[in-house]
């Protein structure tokens, strides 16, 4: 004991905290110290160098990657529609869709490896131009005006039909032109190209169309080469284009929807002062009450039953489980266990019940006494949207950087080759050709003989290698991953000094300190940055390995490998468990280290052996708070989802007079993000009262280890929990 009573108060606390042992009294201790040094260093500066590495990738994504190329179709020359001198030219115009039928599947598979689909001729072999709108119109160069014909750039347009179809056999207008309509900017027909009729005949509203060769064009040609398109293109993009649209269109009347979603929840928390008790034994008593009704339900329907003949089958119709006794026996004799367990439960967890519904209406004082404190999430919500907007900038600008210089990558052009002989025949000997002249587009082997003067269609591949913007965006996402993860540190360690702040204020409110969630805040950057970054790290770790095991899973999907999926499967499981339980350490390690300024090893240390003295009392905080903030969250979006649905679905009396000009591709889209974004705020506000519920559970718990309602030593917790416990301290609160 000698060597034990040489070291201070709260020296010796932290010694008896890592052997495991109660807190001890410690008259120096009043809240949160204040006197505290930097944390956690090291983890701190391979933080920072992080950062600076994240920053110094997006900078070479912003220079080298083009966005737009990720949005806008190029045209044969290279040129990008929607932009520059085509910038009033924003959708693609295939001359003979019909050449589309080919895809990429009748491609040799040593071309099918490489990244094609950022080269836009090979989606589609056949000339392609920009033009302002899709045409709404038929067109065959013989009989049809030849001034509507669509044509190359540098290309005047026929005045006569003999030049129209002299310029159709150049390839230097369209061969035919059907109505279509813009996907994904590019121009497609529409269904009402496809008739049952023009399958065979090719009589598309009494214009013949054929390509520039003569050969009858029929819809179920058009329908193939369009598939065959769609599927590269991803017709899912339309979708998105659709959606985006009915964004922009709503925009303002999401973000009203989202402010009455912070109303609502504001509200909400305030009355959960008064509601709290309510809920909880409501909901007991109705969750008793459903056991005993369907207890009586149950051995009444085996009674009517009971004389009835019965064979046990297997069977997947369910009503025929229905009318056999057994089921209702067997539904009986459980729903007894359930109401038995669930009664005994009751009876011995009773005082913890009300611990626990104290606890949440002292977090409701607490926030009455510290409103600021619910205005707290805007900013970690306004970092985690600045971490979000420029992690996506960047990511989107990787993706780009192989089309935006694909000119270095990919070389276009047609040769001729003229004999194994040639000159040129070694230079193309590794390119990737096939004939130009030949419908299914044969490959050639230009190294074989005979194919003298025939013209091939070559791709070849510069010395751009773009396999390296796959590691920078995994890079990137682990930043993300990591970034996120420390703003979610800050705004729990933050909230957990204001809350601790207000618990150990042995008078309230006169002793919570002025200014307690800035006055956190800036305790948390200026000393703890690294312990924040370190928690944070661990749990970034876990969410990166998730992410690759779930696209390895992703690319499994098909294969018959069924052992290697099942054993994926459950590392995904395990290290999802993982993910859980470090968010819990975390989440108490914070709450000591705002308390007590130690390390994040230190503090989760000394906070898991807390909550194992109270293990049972932690088990019973957790379940009710769960709960209770269900509930919570259940009626914040429940209520504003539904009043945006009725809104959005115009199923409001007089709500065409208020929105007359608003249209909707789906009108689900906007309620689906308020319901969506009503989830996000109401968990803001109600991850505020849970972070508080968890703050106030382990003071009380260093409450009740640490006094004995003593003169010396009096307890801070408030008369109702000491009711409950039945304690009470011996003198008067004194200043």
């Amino acid at each position: 004991m000698g060597g034990k009573s040489s070291k201070t108060g709260t020296e010796a606390t932290v010694q008896n905290k890592s052997e495991g042992q109660p807190m001890t009294y410690d008259a120096s201790f009043k809240g949160p110290i204040k006197n505290r040094s930097c944390t956690d260093i090291p983890c701190c500066i391979v933080f920072v160098v992080f950062i600076l590495a994240f920053i110094g990738v997006a900078i070479y994504a912003f220079a080298m990657g083009d966005p737009r190329f990720l949005v806008y179709p190029i045209d044969s020359s290279g040129n990008l529609c929607g932009t520059g001198r085509f910038s009033n030219k924003p959708y693609l115009l295939y001359f003979n869709l019909i050449e589309c039928a080919l895809g990429t599947g009748a491609l040799p598979k040593d071309l099918q490896n490489f990244d094609i689909k950022n080269f836009q001729f090979k989606i589609c072999p056949t000339p392609q131009v920009c033009v302002s709108d899709c045409p709404d119109y038929y067109w065959a160069p013989a009989i049809s005006d030849p001034t509507k014909a669509i044509c190359k750039y540098n290309v005047t347009k026929p005045q006569n039909a003999n030049s129209a179809i002299d310029a159709v056999k150049k390839e230097d207008c369209a061969p035919f032109i059907v109505p279509s309509k813009p996907v994904v900017f590019r121009c497609l027909p529409g269904p009402v190209v496809f008739n049952p009729v023009q399958n065979v005949s090719g009589d598309f509203n009494g214009t013949r169309l054929a390509d520039r060769n003569n050969n009858t064009v029929t819809a179920n040609q058009l329908k193939e080469a369009i598939s065959n398109l769609t599927n590269e293109l991803n017709v899912a993009q339309d979708y998105g284009i659709k959606i985006l649209g009915d964004v922009t269109a709503s925009w303002w009347l999401i973000l009203i929807f989202i402010t009455i979603a912070m109303v609502v929840s504001f509200v909400w928390i305030v009355l959960l002062r008064w509601l709290a008790g309510i809920i909880v034994w409501l909901s007991i008593v109705l969750f008793v009450g459903f056991f005993a009704f369907a207890i009586y339900y149950c051995f009444n329907k085996y009674v009517q039953l009971k004389d009835t003949a019965s064979q046990w089958i297997v069977t997947q119709n369910l009503s025929y489980y229905a009318n056999l006794k057994e089921t209702w026996l067997a539904l009986g004799i459980i729903a007894v266990i359930v109401l038995a367990v669930m009664l005994l439960l009751l009876i011995f967890l009773i005082n913890r019940l009300r611990i626990a519904i104290a606890l949440i209406k002292e977090v409701s004082r607490a926030i009455g006494y510290m409103i600021s404190i619910l205005f707290w999430p805007l900013i970690p919500y306004i970092m985690q949207i600045i971490i979000i907007t420029f992690w996506g900038a960047s990511a989107i600008c990787l993706a780009a950087i192989p089309k935006t210089n694909r000119d270095a990558c990919y070389i276009y052009r047609d040769i001729t080759i003229l004999g194994s002989n040639d000159s040129r025949a070694q230079q193309y000997a590794d390119v990737r050709c096939w004939f130009s002249n030949q419908f299914h587009k044969i490959p050639c082997n230009i190294s074989a003989d005979g194919f003298s003067g025939s013209s091939c269609r070559c791709l070849t591949l510069g010395d751009c290698d773009v396999r390296y913007t796959y590691v920078l965006q995994a890079f990137q996402l682990f930043m993300w991953f990591w970034l996120m993860n420390f703003v979610i540190a800050v705004g729990q360690l933050t909230l957990a000094g204001a809350f601790a702040s207000y618990y150990w204020a042995f008078h309230k409110p006169k002793d919570i300190p002025l200014f307690p969630v800035f006055s956190s805040f800036g305790r948390a950057f200026r000393y703890h940055t690294g312990s924040m970054a370190f928690g944070a790290l661990l749990i970034a770790i876990v969410q990166f390995i998730i992410a690759i095991l779930t696209y390895i899973d992703h690319k499994l999907k098909g294969r018959e490998n069924t052992a290697a999926k099942f054993i994926l499967k459950c590392f995904i499981c395990c290290f999802y468990c993982l993910e859980k339980l470090l968010k819990f350490i975390n989440k108490n390690a914070y709450i000591m280290i705002a308390v007590y300024g130690k390390n994040f090893c230190v503090s989760a240390k000394n906070a898991f052996s807390l909550l194992l003295r109270n293990l049972i009392r932690v088990v019973v905080i957790d379940r009710v708070t769960d709960f209770l903030l269900f509930v919570s969250k259940l009626f914040v979006v429940g209520a504003v989802g539904v009043l945006a649905y009725f809104f959005f679905a115009r199923e409001i009396p007089g709500i065409d007079r208020v929105i007359p000009t608003l249209q909707l591709n789906f009108y689900l889209i906007p309620v689906l993000i308020v319901i969506c974004a009503a989830y996000i705020v109401a968990s803001a506000f109600f991850n505020v009262y849970n972070m508080g519920i968890d703050t106030l559970f382990l003071c009380f718990l260093e409450d009740l280890e640490r006094h004995d309602g003593s003169a010396e030593k009096p307890y801070y917790m408030n008369k109702e929990l000491m009711n409950i416990l039945g304690k009470k301290n011996k003198v008067s609160k004194q200043a």
